[in-house]
């Protein structure tokens, strides 16, 4: 598994295209149980009906096959996952090692390389979910799966970490680079958060307590759940039965709560979000349409080479404000996050892949293609509602001197 081809990169691209919402779940060290809530949040997915993924990216590793019981499988057709049951799909490196005691001994190339093989080679199908165990850190593997699940739009990161400042630390880490990457943070994990004795009841805060409330409220962002250290989600993780399922007690509530809290943030808080952002527009609110250009006159076809970016406001169809803003240079992702800060709504072009437009829809930009001629022209066309997308997405985006087929 070593490097990527164009014709990988277009089947990761469409492998993408097909899964509504990826979500990540990461730590900033080893050792916090990262792969148990991995684990039993797909497992809880697949429980709620959802038909969902499950990548252990964990290369040096890959524990997800020991917690879900498929521990020594090995794929006889590696372009399809291993099914687990009707809802679940799940990928790991040890499905294609001689050995599960074998170590990986990869430089990054290699390991970037290998996600997305397993991402871009594996035809994952039709998804409701996606979701990724990380391995601990914030290197090359983190990198690589912030990247390419940009492609379609990464609904956010789930941060584990235990109650001890050592973990903490690391945790906030984790939050800071979700930030610099632009991917959500759905919130924060407290596992291991104090250990309740199963014969006298008495409660024990091995790793202290508190830790994980008061980086989630340092840091801005929610903390989802504590979730209890106890036996039954040791065996569980060593027996290969998630202990989501067919488990009672306080712990699996606590996990089916959490599993309840990423839907409604994934779909429901997100739903109302853009119903909201798209009511907005539909009062009134002033609507920001940005176009590439190199002359400021005409629209330039190649976002990525213009040389600014018009921004033109509008309220009510009529133009209050323009401004000339520079881009940063052209690296994959960039741009539109630069116009997202912007605030930019709608963005005017001449053409553009199907990678860049999954990422400034990522972003809340609608894309309008096949535009020619004038800035102005364009946007009094638009504005009247009679400027629609005229050409399809190219096969490639425009990182290279070449020119589409419109």
């Amino acid at each position: 598994m070593h490097g990527i081809s164009d014709e990988m990169q277009k089947q990761l691209e469409e492998n993408m295209s097909k899964i509504k919402h990826k979500i990540v779940v990461m730590s900033g060290k080893g050792g916090v149980g990262k792969s148990t809530v991995s684990t039993n949040i797909a497992f809880g997915l697949a429980m709620a009906g959802k038909k969902v993924g499950l990548l252990d990216a964990d290369l040096h590793g890959p524990n997800i096959p020991l917690m879900l019981g498929i521990e020594g499988t090995k794929l006889e057709d590696l372009s399809k996952p291993f099914q687990l049951n009707n809802n679940l799909f799940v990928v790991s490196l040890s499905f294609y090692m001689r050995s599960s005691d074998d170590p990986i001994i990869w430089r990054g190339p290699a390991k970037i390389g290998a996600i997305k093989q397993m991402l871009g080679e594996v035809i994952w199908g039709e998804l409701d979910y996606l979701v990724v165990d990380l391995p601990p850190g914030t290197g090359d593997e983190p990198l690589t799966i912030a990247q390419e699940l940009g492609l379609g739009e990464a609904d956010g990161s789930v941060i584990v970490t235990t109650p001890q400042d050592v973990a903490i630390l690391d945790s906030r880490k984790s939050v800071k680079f979700s930030k610099l990457v632009n991917m959500p943070i759905l919130g924060i994990v407290e596992n291991m958060s104090g250990f309740v004795c199963p014969h006298c009841g008495e409660r024990i805060d091995i790793f202290k307590q508190g830790g994980g409330e008061k980086a989630a409220q340092e840091l801005g962002v929610e903390l989802l759940t504590k979730i209890p250290m106890t036996p039954g989600i040791v065996h569980a993780g060593d027996d290969g039965k998630p202990f989501i399922f067919n488990n009672k007690g306080t712990e699996v509530e606590i996990m089916k709560e959490l599993v309840d809290k990423i839907i409604n943030k994934v779909e429901i808080d997100k739903k109302i979000e853009t119903t909201e952002k798209e009511s907005d527009k539909k009062m009134g609110n002033i609507l920001k349409i940005a176009f590439p250009t190199n002359d400021r006159i005409n629209v330039e076809e190649h976002f990525g080479h213009c040389k600014e970016f018009v921004i033109f406001e509008v309220e009510d169809a009529k133009v209050i404000n323009k401004t000339f803003v520079t881009p940063p240079p052209h690296e994959p992702g960039v741009i539109p996050r630069f116009l997202g800060e912007q605030g930019a709504d709608v963005i005017i072009t001449g053409g553009m892949g199907q990678k860049a437009i999954d990422i400034f829809k990522s972003q809340n930009i609608d894309v309008i293609l096949g535009a020619r001629g004038t800035v102005e022209d364009n946007l009094k066309t638009y504005l009247e509602g009679e400027l629609y997308s005229t050409a399809s997405a190219c096969n490639h985006d425009h990182d290279h001197n070449h020119s589409c087929n419109h």
